[in-house]
This record gives C-alpha cells, sequence and structure tokens, in this order.
C-alpha cells in the first residue's frame, strides 16, 4: 500500500470515476495530495490533482503539498478493508487516528463539493487495496 503501483492505479480509477474530476473541476481544485505514515518525516506517496483530474501518481520527491494525510499503517489497512464514511472520518480525525498536516479539514467537510471527492477517494484506495492483494 502506498507504492507507486497502488497511486497509478488509484489515479486510472479517479480519473475514470463519474463524480471525482467533474465535482472538483466545478471548484477548480488543483492540489498535491500527500499520503503516509505518521511518525515518518515525509509522506510516502503524492497525488497531483489539477482541475479535479489526477495528472501524477507518485513516490513523494520533495513537492510542496496542500494536502498532508497521515495514518498508522494499520489505520490505512483498516480503512481500506473497511470504507472511511462520513462518522468513520470524524472519528479518526477526532480520536488522531487520520492526522492532516497540511490542508484545512474543518472547511473540507463544510464543503459538500470536497467532502464528497474526499470520501469517494477512499472507496477507489479501498478497491485498489483489495485489486492488489
Amino acid at each position: 500500500m502506498l507504492t507507486e503501483k497502488f497511486m497509478k492505479r488509484l489515479q486510472e480509477l479517479w480519473n475514470a470515476d463519474s463524480t471525482i474530476p467533474s465535482t472538483l473541476k466545478s471548484i477548480n481544485f488543483n492540489a498535491n495530495v500527500g499520503y503516509g505514515y505518521q511518525g515518518e518525516e515525509n509522506p510516502a506517496t503524492v497525488l497531483v490533482i489539477k482541475e479535479g483530474t489526477a495528472i501524477q501518481a507518485k513516490m513523494y520527491e520533495g513537492e510542496e503539498l496542500d494536502w498532508d494525510i497521515r495514518c498508522k499503517q494499520e489505520n490505512w489497512i483498516y480503512y481500506m478493508k473497511n470504507g472511511l464514511g462520513l462518522t468513520a472520518l470524524a472519528s479518526a480525525y477526532s480520536m488522531g487516528w487520520m492526522k492532516f498536516l497540511k490542508g484545512d479539514y474543518f472547511a473540507m467537510i463544510k464543503n459538500p463539493s470536497m467532502i464528497g471527492p474526499f470520501i469517494k477517494s477512499f472507496e477507489l484506495m479501498s478497491q485498489v487495496y483489495k485489486e492488489q492483494q
């Protein structure tokens, strides 16, 4: 998990999704989103999003991040196996199981054009995880 192969497949599914790119394009969403493990200096991977489309998915190489999402490995695995809905996200954030080292969590959860794609992205990550097991 959180490998280049994982991220490339996530990018394919992201761009093929019927709602994520269009919803994020409608709000001119551009971001470098890092995914990594709590306690490590840098994220493991980065997804580069331009106008809602994932244009690059790769191992982190020092890119400036707009979002940096961290979990312990066991929490990542749990979310990949069980999914992540809005209630689980709220619990993950409040309990510290998911940390946003960069990015505005509270602004995201209040904006349907952001929270919907965020939750959907975890569905896609779960799909990738299950495919690659």
